[in-house]
């Protein structure tokens, strides 16, 4: 199965966070995304795993135990969209995007956001967008 990647489109400004930190990478960063995510959406999901991306682990917090990150280096520095499966059948929504050094998530409150903004795409709160990989 192929899967078609979306981006979570906040609702107050139109815009999705993806498009925005992917637009921060420069070139290389982007073909590095690029690639990362072309490999990916010819994978099942349980081939997501390191070190291409890797299904987070919460013992603690159950409503994020389905949460995805997809890993790549870009300017030095870890990168990591986060997202489900879903909401349709053969999509990944990207909804938070994470840096990561050392032991440091930014931003730390990436699980309740990634949280809060999944409930909204499945509730049609907030719209997703389809992401082009070049």
């Amino acid at each position: 199965m192929r899967y078609t990647f979306k981006e979570w489109i906040d609702p107050r400004t139109q815009t999705g966070e993806y498009s925005q930190r992917y637009a921060e990478l420069g070139e290389a960063g982007q073909a590095t995304c690029d690639t990362r995510l072309s490999y990916l959406r010819d994978q099942p999901p349980q081939m997501w795993r390191d070190p291409h991306a890797k299904k987070m682990s919460w013992e603690y917090d159950d409503d994020c135990k389905d949460l995805y990150e997809i890993r790549f280096k870009a300017n030095g520095v870890q990168q990591r969209p986060m997202g489900y499966f879903g909401p349709k059948p053969g999509e990944f929504t990207i909804v938070v995007w994470v840096t990561h050094k050392g032991s440091q998530y930014k931003p730390s409150n990436f699980a309740k956001l990634a949280v809060a903004r999944w409930s909204d795409v499945k509730s049609g709160a907030a719209r997703t967008e389809e992401i082009e990989i070049d």
